[in-house]
């Protein structure tokens, strides 16, 4: 349990929540390196492990998702009933360390294990991260707040390829040879390199993160509730999850789809190198993505504040609109220059929703809920975009499109499916989700101590 004297209340104009969300950014941007980092690997682990591509995206999917799935409500639980800060340290020393351990990995079996125990321990951060920016922001300023943590996610992505890119090019060219990996191939001291540091963002997090209090509406149950709890609310707003969450998990599928295969597209394809996958990457994710998170936080913060409490939601819808054209196109050009271009523009608009889906949790959950709704909705969204979209892609190309030279066309039609699925569940359930995430809003708060 965490001690009442650990305890800090949010207090309006304090510039400490602010910090508090910059740790958590910096923790999911290592999340999203260490997660994505295989993407750029997929070339030289096929050789080295002899694998296909099916084979390949089990790795990178189903691999994660399982474990992350499976004990994201085992921490949610955590999150709604004790500390939030210590799940976050616990998840994170966790999943760094496994990072490394793919480097060690010189098997499939291995890999495969090494990359689900980082499944679990990326498993805490979500559900700790939403509850926690809940109670230090109120709703008018949630939306920046979520939109600065979910930064994480475009500058992790950002830098996952654009380091990773250089460290293999690296690798490559000077073969070098780790004290305690004699001869190890440049993908495997890339997962050591990449993993290792962000243990000191654990203690950092440690040593200098404070619990808020929890804010609570008037009517909520003093303890935090079940499963069971949780199973009523959900069932009796089914209308509202089933088309919200399911719409918003096929948005991950499109997206994931490009994150694991869109380095090997760039390189089968277009024939860029490593090094000039990193560079663009970091383009498109690191500046295209964090500008766009960043707008859609700021747009949904001016229009909840105008009272338009599913905001959220609403700008969501229009960012699926946007980007769907814009990765047709950079899947398909002839011209590297035109994909290149239009993916950049496209990370724009689909990050939009990387903090807008914080957000969106938050408005249609009662404070002591949130960890195991934000668990649940990790769940849909990480079972959909890493345990059926790299699968479903390679699947595609290996089946449908000829093989590796496919891939191209695989991410389209998958692409395509994806966000036309997300638009038309979306639009089903934003009258119920504007009418229950009004009534939450209008609850009067209180603190409650610990």
């Amino acid at each position: 349990m965490t001690d009442a004297r650990d305890q800090a209340p949010a207090k309006r104009g304090s510039a400490y929540p602010y910090y508090v969300v910059a740790c958590l950014m910096l923790a999911s941007a290592f999340s999203f390196l260490d997660r994505l980092a295989l993407s750029l690997l997929i070339d030289p682990i096929r050789h080295d492990l002899g694998l296909t591509d099916s084979e390949v995206s089990l790795l990178a999917g189903a691999a994660f998702a399982s474990c992350y799935v499976l004990f994201a409500f085992a921490f949610g639980r955590w999150v709604d009933t004790r500390g939030r800060r210590g799940a976050i340290v616990v998840g994170m020393t966790l999943w760094s360390l496994a990072t490394a351990a793919c480097g060690l990995a010189g098997s499939f079996g291995r890999l495969f294990a090494a990359r689900a125990a980082v499944g679990v321990g990326e498993a805490s951060l979500n559900p700790a991260a939403y509850s926690m920016i809940a109670d230090y922001f109120p709703p008018g300023r949630r939306g920046i707040a979520t939109a600065i943590f979910a930064c994480g996610a475009s500058l992790g992505g950002g830098l996952a390829i654009l380091a990773g890119g250089q460290v293999v090019q690296w690798a490559l060219t000077t073969r070098p040879q780790l004290p305690f990996m004699h001869s190890a191939s440049a993908w495997q001291t890339t997962f050591v390199i990449i993993g290792l540091p962000g243990l000191m963002v654990a203690l950092l997090i440690g040593l200098t993160v404070r619990e808020p209090a929890r804010m609570r509406t008037n009517d909520e149950a003093q303890d935090a509730p079940g499963f069971g709890d949780v199973a009523r609310y959900i069932a009796t707003h089914w209308r509202v999850f089933v088309p919200v969450f399911a719409g918003f998990s096929c948005i991950a599928i499109n997206g994931y789809a490009f994150t694991v295969w869109g380095p090997a597209y760039f390189m089968r394809l277009h024939g860029l190198t490593p090094a000039a996958v990193g560079l663009l990457f970091g383009i498109g994710y690191g500046v295209g993505g964090t500008l766009g998170v960043l707008a859609g936080g700021a747009l949904s913060d001016r229009l909840v504040r105008r009272g338009r409490v599913e905001a959220p939601i609403l700008l969501s819808l229009g960012a699926v609109v946007a980007q769907a054209p814009l990765f047709l196109i950079a899947y398909l050009a002839p011209s590297a220059l035109v994909a290149e271009v239009t993916f950049c523009l496209a990370m724009f608009a689909a990050s939009m929703v990387g903090g807008l889906q914080v957000a969106m949790v938050q408005s249609l959950a009662p404070n002591r809920m949130r960890g195991l709704l934000a668990a649940l909705y990790g769940a849909c969204v990480n079972v959909a975009g890493l345990g059926v979209a790299p699968t479903l892609t390679a699947y595609a190309s290996d089946h449908l499109f000829g093989g590796p030279l496919g891939i191209g066309k695989a991410l389209a039609a998958t692409s395509a499916l994806s966000l036309a699925m997300a638009l038309v569940l979306i639009v089903i359930g934003l009258g119920r989700a504007r009418t229950l995430a009004a009534r939450l809003a209008d609850q009067p708060m209180s603190v409650r101590e610990p």
